[in-house]
């Protein structure tokens, strides 16, 4: 049946260091978000469950865009948020991957979606909490971000620097990561299910512990607990 009251939100953060032009980090994934919008906006009230796309500031001045976007909802909205996907750094296509926030139980489901997909999506457990995915983990909505796994020595190759630029975005891997992400969120919209069930904030406290990010957050003055 219809679970259009159930919504999976896709965002991306458009700013970007002052020092760079940010082409990679964060263009291409607003890019993407804007391209999947035109995309399944001929599907509005097609589908089984309700896409949002969404964009957000300040993400690299500490996530405060989101974060301010998601403490604003009320109970109810943020209720019927079922799933976040955060496009961050979408022009990365080369081994890219799927991090679920340290929720084993989204694994199954999604290892189902990549088999469908016939694409070699990994997926990984680590949790990130330095983009927009984390505000809407906190608050206990199962959330997973793209990213690229890239060469070793490569570090976190352009990012954060001058040559965050234009020409450093490949028009294919900008294609791909715009195909897979497409392909990955039909299969969302048209899930007879919830993704994955909320989080308490106790749970979501040991997911952070069990990561060993208590003390990096501490330090950071962004842990969220007592």
């Amino acid at each position: 049946g219809r679970r259009r009251d159930e919504i999976d939100v896709v965002g991306a953060h458009y700013d970007a260091h002052d020092i760079s032009q940010g082409a990679v980090d964060d263009a291409s994934g607003t890019a993407l978000v804007m391209e999947l919008a035109r995309v399944f906006a001929p599907l509005a009230g097609k589908l089984r469950r309700t896409l949002r796309f969404e964009t957000y500031a300040a993400e690299e001045l500490g996530v405060f865009g989101s974060t301010t976007y998601v403490n604003s909802m009320s109970d109810d909205d943020l209720a019927s948020v079922d799933f976040m996907l955060n496009l961050d750094g979408g022009a990365l296509n080369s081994g890219r991957g799927l991090a679920l926030q340290g929720l084993d139980e989204l694994r199954p489901l999604f290892a189902g979606f990549v088999q469908e997909m016939k694409y070699p999506l990994e997926l990984s457990n680590r949790v990130g909490t330095a983009s927009d995915h984390f505000p809407y983990l906190l608050r206990g909505v199962p959330a997973a971000s793209m990213f690229a796994r890239r060469p070793p020595g490569l570090g976190r190759g352009f990012g954060h620097t001058a040559a965050d630029t234009l020409d450093k975005v490949s028009e294919v891997e900008l294609r791909e990561s715009a195909m897979v992400a497409a392909r990955l969120l039909l299969r969302l919209a048209s899930h007879n299910g919830s993704v994955g069930r909320k989080r308490s904030p106790d749970e979501i406290r040991q997911i952070l512990f069990d990561h060993d990010l208590e003390e990096p957050l501490k330090a950071q003055g962004k842990w969220p607990f007592d």
